[in-house]
């Protein structure tokens, strides 16, 4: 049994393997929790990239107030593990899903929030909750310029919230938006500036919806891209960073203030040449096309390349070291593209393996 493993020094373990640095990410953790009660904002991270509610319960230990998820099957995981406070920053459509929604708020009494953008959603959701008797939390999804989900600022926002308000089975929330759009700028002083006028155009949308009488309770948005910037902007209630705390080179390329924390364990499987090695590791262990992984400690890596189960290696010279049998580790540069392929994550401390976490949310994709 896994749980054996449990004091045993890495080395005990087959690969691939997914390994956590407890206190790096307890430092991200630390890191991030700290800039929101700086500036007064709330934190309820993603859970997207880590899937895993030991660590959400981290993170809640650290002043999180709750948990984002983007389906129900993860809000319905993170219910049964005793999270109560949970956003599916995302739509729920379709009579399967909100009766879903439904049966969770009455099931476990968790109160969770959905995000919505069609008036048709809208009347779906008040009449599944009718069926269950309960009354679930809705804040309407403001387009803040990603282009993806949401609808406009201005009228569109204000009719939505009316909407939302007068539904006999509904609670209107507040706002939410989602300024992805901009982790692709490059340039960090445009990237700025837009995650500022993003935000911009969502506050003012919370504006509008007050003016026109409604209390709006949450303006949630942020990400581990944009929060270092989004933090500081007047407004907002809510930050769902959640990415970072794994401290992906990812975030880091935009400013996240954490370290890597993540990184999977493999073994030198091949030994074709002298200039080239093969790990255990392929797309099935990691999936590099978001950003790559980075080979830790080994030197003159000049490309590595990933099929299905293998990962091969090319040095710009003729290398000894390492041999077939040993262990190295890639340092993983998404988690979102890496945790869900595995079953479990082990946390390390000082080579120990402390603890086993299952990654609970694992294939919930409904």
């Amino acid at each position: 049994m896994l749980t054996t493993l449990v004091g045993m020094p890495v080395s005990e373990l087959d690969t691939p393997a997914l390994l956590i640095d407890i206190d790096a990410m307890d430092r991200n953790i630390a890191s991030i929790a700290g800039a929101m009660r700086k500036h007064g904002v709330d934190w309820r991270p993603h859970a997207k990239g880590h899937k895993c509610p030991t660590i959400t319960h981290r993170q809640i230990a650290a002043g999180a107030i709750g948990v984002t998820v983007a389906k129900v099957s993860e809000a319905e995981v993170m219910a049964a593990h005793g999270v109560r406070d949970i956003l599916i920053a995302n739509q729920v459509v379709g009579p399967i899903k909100t009766q879903r929604l439904a049966a969770l708020i009455a099931a476990t009494g968790a109160d969770p929030i959905v995000a919505v953008d069609n008036p048709a959603n809208v009347r779906e959701l008040d009449d599944a909750a009718a069926a269950f008797g309960v009354r679930p939390r809705v804040v309407v999804e403001v387009d803040s310029g990603m282009k993806r989900c949401g609808v406009a600022p201005g009228e569109p926002t204000v009719a939505l919230a009316k909407m939302v308000d007068t539904a006999p089975n509904l609670r209107f929330a507040g706002l939410m938006a989602w300024e992805g759009h901009t982790v692709s700028m490059a340039d960090h002083p445009t990237r700025r500036e837009e995650i500022k006028n993003a935000i911009g155009r969502l506050t003012g949308a919370a504006d509008d919806v007050r003016a026109a009488g409604l209390p709006v309770d949450i303006v949630s948005c942020g990400g581990g891209g944009t929060y270092v910037t989004a933090v500081l902007q007047p407004g907002i209630t809510e930050i769902q960073a959640g990415g970072a705390t794994m401290g992906d080179g990812f975030y880091r390329a935009l400013e996240a203030q954490v370290e890597p924390a993540l990184t999977l364990l493999t073994t030198v499987t091949s030994r074709p040449t002298e200039d080239r090695l093969i790990l255990d590791a392929g797309r099935r262990a990691i999936d590099p096309s978001q950003r790559p992984p980075t080979l830790r400690g080994l030197a003159g890596v000049k490309a590595i390349r990933f099929s299905a189960e293998h990962g091969v290696v090319s040095l710009d010279g003729p290398s000894e070291w390492p041999r077939v049998g040993d262990r190295l580790e890639l340092e993983v540069n998404y988690t979102d593209q890496a945790v869900h392929l595995h079953e479990n994550l082990f946390a390390v401390r000082d080579g120990v393996i402390a603890a086993i976490w299952p990654v609970a949310c694992r294939g919930k994709m409904q």
